[in-house]
């Protein structure tokens, strides 16, 4: 019965379905026409705007498709004729399976084929990116539909919904859980998934529209508290050091520097001053590369009392705190020869001028990730010509547009477990020129999934000296794996904030 009615649904609804693959086909195709290099990059934009709008025609799809036969009116024929209600509502879930789950898992296959990935990954990454679309879209479309009689009462509720992130984003400063990260994804798509179950439970099997908005409600609560409770944004920590003391088996050691007496130099872009500058000494694993998710501040009376906190962002323009790149957030053996480090920190304007003349303490909490090698392979990469490296995933080199003497290399990896990667480039006898050069992707971790690979154009490695100005004729990669994620605390003595402004040390 309930494929009866899907029919009838799909003979009465499909201009909607047909507008959703047809934004899929223009999605897919600018991201294969943008390639491996992210070329023309003017696409960028209107490809956001294009996936933006098929989320949206398809939430409002399956939102018209549920109230064709509303649950919450007593004027319906379907009350009277012998239909199941469970055949209803799975005739309702199917149909939200067709305009989302399945439109982006053909797709995003076909992309990821195209990319040249291999087929088991590119059928893994898909699939997954189908469900995160079903769960993160069509759910809580059925659920809207399945509590509203018309589209105007969806439509106030979806307004609802942003007036009420607006209101959050602004009451939070603009910080965020990281919502590319596995912890908030889990906890969004959990909250999905079982308020999605018991709202679909009480109407077609009780009719209960109260309690059903009672449950959207509390869910939706919970929806917003992860994603503005920015700690979510932190990596589960195995180990966390009290007080600056580091264990000399850590991949990495962080501490004040007190001795120094270095002007900083190199000050990365700020959103505003003020600005204050912790001179750092580090020290790190030769072997390992270590990369920072996270910091915490901290600033303390002298007897420990609490006077400020504040979790500081790695992205660029998220006010109202930013790190500069003085110190950056990777590091590998090369950074044991720097004179000085110093993580740069933009502070709001009244707590700067609160403290900036009387001694405090202040903390810095890292969460940190360090990396292992996994793999070293020697591939021969021709400009223009994308090529499989076992191991990694499809690589393709081309001539910086900018600089003649450099070349861009770019991966389409095959999985995320590979997050960070070296790169050495050799001359015809085999001989290396320059040092290693290291990255790590930001890309979040999906149960070993790339789905990046099958939505966004190739991931930057690493830009490389060419060899004889003709390109790269050889190279040597090496793949790093996860191998721990632990945090480390620099705690600095009672100091003055306008001690740690960019000349102090000078």
């Amino acid at each position: 019965m309930w494929l009866h009615i899907l029919k009838k649904d799909l003979r009465l609804h499909w201009p909607y379905l047909v507008a959703v693959l047809a934004l899929k086909i223009a999605s897919a195709s600018m991201i294969v026409q943008m390639g491996m290099f992210a070329q023309p990059l003017q696409l960028l934009l209107p490809l956001g705007l294009i996936e933006l709008a098929c989320s949206g025609a398809a939430g409002f799809a399956i939102i018209l498709v549920v109230q064709s036969d509303p649950v919450v009116s007593n004027n319906d024929d379907w009350l009277i004729r012998p239909i199941r209600r469970i055949d209803l509502a799975l005739d309702k879930i199917s149909f939200a399976v067709l305009v989302t789950l399945l439109p982006t898992f053909v797709f995003n296959l076909g992309v990821g084929l195209m990319h040249g990935l291999d087929a088991l990954p590119a059928i893994g990454a898909a699939a997954y990116t189908g469900l995160v679309t079903f769960i993160g879209v069509g759910l809580p479309a059925l659920a809207i539909g399945t509590i509203t009689a018309s589209w105007r009462q969806a439509a106030g509720i979806v307004f609802a919904i942003f007036l009420t992130w607006a209101v959050g984003l602004i009451i939070a400063d603009g910080q965020m859980a990281d919502l590319a990260g596995w912890p908030a994804q889990l906890a969004l798509q959990i909250i999905f998934v079982i308020a999605t179950a018991l709202v679909l439970t009480l109407q077609y099997r009780r009719r209960n529209t109260a309690t059903s908005r009672g449950v959207f409600v509390v869910a939706a609560m919970c929806a917003f508290a992860v994603i503005f409770m920015p700690r979510i944004a932190a990596y589960p920590s195995q180990r966390i050091s009290a007080d600056g003391k580091v264990a000399e088996t850590d991949p990495i050691r962080l501490s004040f520097d007190d001795k120094s007496k270095v002007e900083v130099i190199g000050e990365g872009p700020q959103i505003m001053p003020p600005v204050i500058y912790v001179p750092l000494k580090v020290a790190v694993d030769p072997d390992r590369i270590v990369t920072v998710n996270n910091i915490n501040l901290s600033i303390d009376s002298g007897d420990g009392k609490p006077l400020y906190r504040s979790t500081i962002s790695l992205l660029s323009g998220q006010p109202p705190h930013q790190v500069s790149n003085v110190l950056g957030d990777t590091f590998d053996g090369s950074s044991n020869g720097h004179k000085s480090n110093y993580q740069a920190i933009n502070l709001p304007a009244d707590v700067f001028a609160k403290f900036k003349n009387t001694p405090r303490r202040v903390s810095l909490t890292y969460h940190l990730s360090s990396y292992a090698p996994a793999a070293t392979i020697k591939a021969s990469l021709p400009l223009g010509v994308p090529q499989k490296i076992a191991g990694f995933g499809v690589c393709e080199a081309q001539v910086s547009p900018v600089n003649d003497q450099v070349v861009e290399l770019y991966c389409f990896p095959a999985t995320d477990s590979s997050n960070c990667i070296a790169a050495t480039v050799l001359d015809l006898n085999g001989a290396s020129i320059g040092a290693p050069q290291t990255r790590c992707s930001t890309t979040a971790m999906q149960s070993g999934l790339n789905t990046k690979a099958l939505t966004e154009p190739g991931q930057f490695v690493v830009a490389l000296p060419a060899a004889n100005g003709a390109g790269i004729q050889s190279l040597t990669l090496t793949t790093y794996k996860v191998a721990g994620r632990f945090t480390q605390t620099v705690v600095l003595p009672q100091v003055r904030l306008k001690d740690l402004t960019a000349h102090a040390g000078a």
